[in-house]
Parts: structure tokens; sequence; C-alpha cells
């Protein structure tokens, strides 16, 4: 059954500053470092944080003040090695590395890895942080230390050591990935898959040639329960909305709209005791902004005409009634201030309310799952077929199908594709040797199979450009596979305690 959950869209995991916008980032870093100090120095209430185990690495207690030192280094670490700054929002993703950084230290620990001065050094001059037009400057350095290093209360020691612990945990990354092999007729296999041109045929199969199953009510039940929530009405909301614009398109107007949005917005928020909240209405008329109604909208929904941010959306579900005004949002053309007009909450609805739809649900996913057993039954005796030496044709006629031949194509071919479905087909080809029908692929109207008839050898042009970047692309994912592998065993030695939810984390993200 096609699951469409609501959801809040993601915030992205971090923010990602240009070179040429180094100056910011010293900015940025000088607010958030006083964040982090505020962070840093946090302790829970009613105990002695030390006693607070919250894991173990090579069989070491680690208490909340020892994790917090860690992370503290992991944020720092993160930021001298991307220039970018992990959003506030993502504890998760910081607490993931984290317990990454503290496994590969260990490691690093136990292998005797040391850094020498002269290493430090190199690794500071290179860092692109501290480097422009191609060379290390030292003003840079300063300002990120004035900026960051003294605000959070980084010694000299402590950013020195930070430094030497990413070149250990380099050295260690890079003496696990250098054991990966890759065998020469891999890429040059990988490559004729992707590049070799192939005479393919499709047998496409229609789902509504298939017979609808009746459902029994215990088959109706069972199906509403598991799916419950892909039947309940979701949340409404109908907004407000004021658009402050920008005069023109350069920054100064930006900045002047962006002024005019605080204004206004300010008034609605730290109210004083006993004052109440001006009227929406009422307010947009004095600052001679127009409203505007949208709604009602769903989570899903994009109301917002010509506004593509779905943080405008998020927003509007964020409002309630004892908060109903939005901070100003960016806009196309400028700023806007939604304000909660009505809400409608969402519901889970009975059975009984919807018994018709849940039956064509029902049908809807049987019939699927029908097509898709019948289509393995055709693949695994076509292929068996093919391989006892009888004809392609001489089997789908035999099954009543019709395979379609397709043009000629190399799957990785930048070329546009015209047939339908070539985003399926494509992919379906490359795993296929030829004389073999491919598995079952879903489509709009019920799925398709690939036969694929013929490959031809890729061009030799194409072979002497191409092949060392595939070979590059092949080993550099092996290598990644390695220290992947090693990271998730090194969590389940004997000796490491890792909270369970960043367990889960670990074996999802790697």
């Amino acid at each position: 059954l096609p699951s469409h959950p609501p959801h809040k869209p993601k915030n992205s995991m971090i923010t990602f500053l240009h070179d040429k916008l180094k100056s910011l980032l010293l900015i940025l870093l000088g607010v958030v470092g006083i964040s982090f100090i505020f962070f840093g120095n946090w302790t829970p209430h009613g105990g002695d944080p030390a006693a607070a185990k919250v894991g173990q690495i090579a069989g070491r207690k680690l208490t909340l003040n020892d994790f917090i030192a860690a992370q503290r280094q992991t944020l720092l670490d993160i930021t001298l090695q991307t220039g970018r700054i992990p959003s506030a929002e993502q504890g998760a993703f910081i607490n993931l590395q984290t317990w990454l950084r503290l496994l590969q230290l260990q490691a690093a620990n136990s292998a005797h890895l040391d850094t020498q001065p002269e290493q430090l050094v190199e690794a500071i001059k290179e860092n692109p942080l501290f480097r422009k037009d191609g060379k290390y400057d030292p003003d840079l350095f300063q300002k990120f230390s004035a900026n960051f290093l003294s605000p959070q209360g980084f010694s000299g020691d402590r950013f020195n050591q930070a430094v030497a612990d990413q070149v250990r945990i380099r050295r260690l990354l890079d003496t696990l990935a250098s054991t990966a092999v890759l065998l020469p007729q891999e890429a040059e296999s990988r490559l004729q898959r992707l590049f070799g041109p192939v005479e393919a045929q499709v047998v496409r199969l229609d789902v509504s040639k298939i017979n609808s199953p009746e459902p029994s009510q215990a088959d109706l039940e069972s199906f509403f329960k598991a799916n419950e929530a892909e039947f309940a009405l979701a949340p409404q909301r109908t907004v407000d909305v004021v658009e402050i614009t920008a005069t023109g398109n350069t920054e100064e107007a930006r900045k002047l709209a962006g002024e005019t949005a605080f204004a206004f917005t300010s008034q609605f928020f730290n109210l004083p005791e006993g004052k109440t909240r001006p009227d929406f209405a009422a307010a947009a008329s004095a600052a001679k902004l127009s409203v505007r109604t949208f709604g009602p909208f769903t989570p899903k929904d994009n109301p917002f005409t010509g506004e593509t941010d779905p943080r405008l959306v998020s927003a509007a579900f964020a409002l309630t009634t004892n908060d109903p005004v939005s901070d100003f949002l960016p806009s196309k053309n400028g700023y806007l201030v939604l304000y909660l007009r009505e809400e409608q909450p969402g519901r889970n609805r009975p059975l009984t309310e919807i018994t018709q739809e849940v039956r064509a649900r029902w049908q809807e996913q049987a019939r699927l799952q029908l097509l898709a057993q019948q289509a393995k039954n055709f693949t695994d005796r076509a292929n068996a077929s093919l391989a006892a030496g009888q004809k392609w044709e001489e089997i789908t006629k035999a099954f009543g199908l019709t395979a379609e031949k397709l043009p000629v194509f190399a799957p990785a071919d930048e070329k546009p594709l015209t047939f339908p479905d070539a985003d399926r087909i494509r992919p379906a080809v490359t795993q296929l040797e030829p004389n073999r029908v491919g598995g079952f692929s879903r489509t709009s109207n019920g799925g398709l199979l690939v036969y694929l008839a013929k490959r031809d050898p890729a061009p030799s042009s194409v072979t002497s450009t191409t092949l060392p970047k595939i070979s590059a692309q092949l080993l550099n994912q092996r290598r990644g596979q390695i220290v992947r592998d090693w990271l998730t065993g090194a969590a389940a030695l004997p000796g490491n305690e890792l909270p369970q939810e960043v367990v889960y984390q670990l074996r999802g993200a790697l």
C-alpha cells in the first residue's frame, strides 16, 4: 500500500558556507561559540553529572561531562574539516559524530598513532578555512581564533589537540581504506553495463486486467488497523498573510524590507503583562499592508502561489491560538507574515465511516500483489526456458504477452530517451546479462519486465576516458565500505557501550 504520510520538511543538517563567505563564518562562529559555552557548561539538576554514565569506550566509563567535552571537540572538528556549522537543531547528528570520533580516537590510541609538530603546522596551513587566493592567510586564522576559539574557551593546547586528533584519525582511516582491492575486470564490467549499447525489449503489464478479489470483513479490519494513519483526515489551516515587499533586488533593499518586517511583527511578541495582542487585520491596515487569505490546506499542500519554500507551510502549522502570528519569513519578493485564521485538527476516521474507501484500497493492493506474483512466475519460467535454448519470441507468445522493442541505447548516455518509463528501464538493463529477463518494476498503471537481448561493447573513445574514472569511483566506494564496516564492528566490541539509539543510528547512517 503506498504510504505518503504528512511530514515536516527536514532542516538541512548543516549550513554550507562558501569560501567567499569566510568572513561571515567568523561572525557566525562568534555567536554560535557563545551558545556552545552555555551548552558546554550545562549540568543536570538534582545530582552530580559526574555520576551520570552515558556510555563506555574500551571499558572506560563516560560521564555526561566527559561526553559534553567530547561533543565540543566534535563541533570544532566539524567546523575545521568542512567550513560548515552544524545546525543547533541536529542533536542526533552531533551525538552520532561524537561517538564515531570517540571510537576512532580509541583505535588511534591503541595503534599508538602519534603526530609531529610539523604535521600540525601543515594541517593548519592546508585547511581551506585559513586559505585565501590559494595560500595560507595568517589573518584568517587570527580572526578565527579571536571570534571562535577564545569566546568558546578553547586554549591553544585544546586547539592543537583537535588538529592532532584530525591527523591521527585521518591516518587511521587511510590505513584501513588502503586494504581495499579492485580487480581490473570489475571496473570493465561496470563500464560495459553502463555504456555498452543495448538491444532491449519491454513487456508492459496492466493491473486493470487483474480481476479484483473480494475481501472478507476480517481482511478489511486487519488492513484498516495496519494502515489507519493512511485513512486519517489531515489537519488543515487557514491563514491570513501580509507581504513586506523589497523595493528592488539589491541587498540594501532586502535589508530595508527586513527591518520593516521586524518592526511590524515586533508588536505581536513580548507583550507586557496585561496588554492584549493587537488585531492582525487592524495592524496590517495601519501599516498599509494588504491581507490575503490562504486555505484551508494540509501539510502536504503548498497554497502560497509563487512560493516554493516548504518552511512557509511548516510555519503555518506551528501557529496556535495562543501564538497566532509567525515571525517574518523570507519570500520571493521580500518577507511574509502569517496569522492563524482557522485551524481544523486532524482525526482518525472509524472503519464504519470509510468502509468503501478501505475496500477499494485493499483491492488495489491485492491486484498489485497478484500482478507482481504473475510477473515473477513468468520471469522464472522465461529465464529457465531461455537458458534451455528457447527463443524469447516463442516464450512471450506462449504466455499471451506482447514484447515491445526499444531503440538501441546506452544506459548511462546523457541523451534523453523518448520511450515511456525510461528512468525505470535504464537501471534495469544495467543489472541484466544478455538473454535474460529482469525483475518486476512498478509503473503508474501496473508494471513492466525488461528483456536484454544484446549488449555491444562500449565505444573505445568512452572506454579510454571513462574507465579510469569508474575504477577510481569503485575503489573509493570499497574504501568507504571498509571504513563503515569497521566502525559498525568497533561499536560492538566488548568494552564499548553506546546508547541504543546511537547504535540504531550508526547502522542506519552507515
